[in-house]
């Protein structure tokens, strides 16, 4: 039972025909989201303020696709993307305190130390977000580009990796090799879910036993959602997309119980548009409330709500609400989505053709206003990122800005 003040885990065990209850940490609905509920002082409906942070560089780092995440000490942690064939994602993490970096190292640095790198092989992006679970480690995902088929007929020669660190001594573990590049990480309690394509496979690691099991939800061509979304009671929501007989592309969210048994599957009526599927990135932002639902955004602009379930009745499937655009001027492209620490607010990132605004959105009325995000003098920018707030409350965007090598990663560190 999830709540937001505080949730207890049991987990009944039947081990040699015994039954045993195994307590896991007390743990605030924060801390099993990765998120903060620390309310703002003052107005929310204000220009924010930006701050470009001094970044880590490496040959070849080119950009922060989303990759975000926190630690429960308030520790921001990021997997930095890279380029060319044979190369290698990396993972930081930074004190927003001391503004201080740490390297953790490379994917496949990290693959040659555990003896199971192959030959040749690269991992240029960590795209997952960084997510805590129940056990207090960090989970994120890598993934290679190098010989995939944009239409889905082929995925990337590496396949991916799932991993886990332990933010208290930096030590990196392999959890498993996949034939799918593993794009999307989710981590709520108990369960760790990552999403494969093509055709959105879903992975469940099990963190207290170790056990992994997959299942195939199901995509059209080159489509993959940038993330996929989990709640306190180890349920996963992912899109299945389709083309209809009227020849059009179609999608639900498809949602599983924690022994992956589909129980719902709700249509997303604001996920494709004009553009190919190929072209659509699915769902771009989440955000979890302190109240118990959770808000996403699809790349549209969208926004939707699944709704808190009732105690007591645990195994219902969640309601999903279309709440409309984000953007007060309608459709745009959305590339994340943060809560401003109540019920009541939350903000997403929105791309215009001036740049990125920051979009407040008063959930009670269906009010919202966007205010420019300064990038100062930074040429084609792009900017990602959703939850990842540190314990001033300061909100971080991702992305990549143009630099004379061509992408170098950016970091914006958003007071709202």
């Amino acid at each position: 039972m999830a709540c937001a003040l505080g949730t207890v885990i049991v987990l009944m065990i039947q081990e040699r025909g015994r039954t045993s209850a195994t307590l896991l940490p007390t743990l605030s609905y924060e801390d099993l989201t990765g998120s903060l509920f620390t309310p703002l002082a003052g107005d929310a409906f204000r220009p924010p303020k930006a701050r470009l942070l001094q970044v880590p560089d490496f040959p070849g780092a080119t950009a922060i696709w989303g990759s975000t995440g926190r630690d429960r000490r308030g520790h921001i942690w990021f997997g930095f993307s890279a380029s060319g064939n044979g190369g290698s994602a990396r993972l930081y993490e930074f004190d927003p305190v001391s503004d201080f970096w740490r390297d953790h190292g490379s994917v496949v640095d990290q693959l040659r130390a555990m003896g199971t790198y192959r030959q040749g092989e690269g991992q240029v992006k960590i795209h997952s977000r960084i997510a805590g679970a129940v056990d207090g480690m960090l989970y994120f995902s890598s993934s290679d580009e190098e010989g995939e088929k944009e239409d889905g007929s082929a995925p990337p020669k590496w396949g991916g990796h799932l991993w886990r660190i332990n933010p208290a001594n930096g030590k990196w573990q392999h959890l498993k090799a996949t034939p799918e590049a593993l794009i999307a990480v989710s981590a709520v309690g108990r369960y760790v879910y990552a999403l494969g394509y093509w055709g959105h496979v879903v992975y469940q690691y099990d963190t207290l036993n170790g056990g992994i099991r997959r299942k195939e939800i199901g995509s059209i061509g080159g489509h993959a959602s940038r993330n996929l979304i989990s709640d306190a009671r180890g349920h996963v929501f992912v899109p299945r997309t389709r083309i209809e007989s009227n020849g059009l592309p179609s999608a639900v969210l498809v949602e599983l119980d924690s022994d992956l048994r589909e129980i719902a599957a709700t249509p997303l009526d604001a996920y494709f548009g004009k553009s190919a599927p190929a072209d659509n990135h699915g769902i771009t932002g989440l955000a979890y409330i302190r109240d118990g639902r959770i808000l996403f955004l699809t790349s549209r602009g969208q926004l939707y709500s699944l709704d808190a379930v009732d105690p007591k009745a645990p195994r219902s499937p969640a309601k999903l609400r279309s709440l409309g655009w984000l953007h007060p001027k309608g459709e745009s492209y959305a590339a994340g989505l943060f809560s401003l620490g109540d019920s009541a607010r939350v903000a997403g990132i929105s791309a215009q053709p001036n740049g990125f605004e920051w979009v407040v959105s008063d959930l009670r009325i269906g009010v919202s206003a966007p205010f420019q995000i300064d990038t100062k003098t930074l040429t084609s920018v792009l900017l990602y990122g959703s939850i990842t707030r540190d314990n001033a409350g300061r909100a971080y965007a991702v992305g990549w800005h143009a630099i004379p090598r061509g992408k170098g990663p950016l970091v914006v560190q958003i007071t709202p």
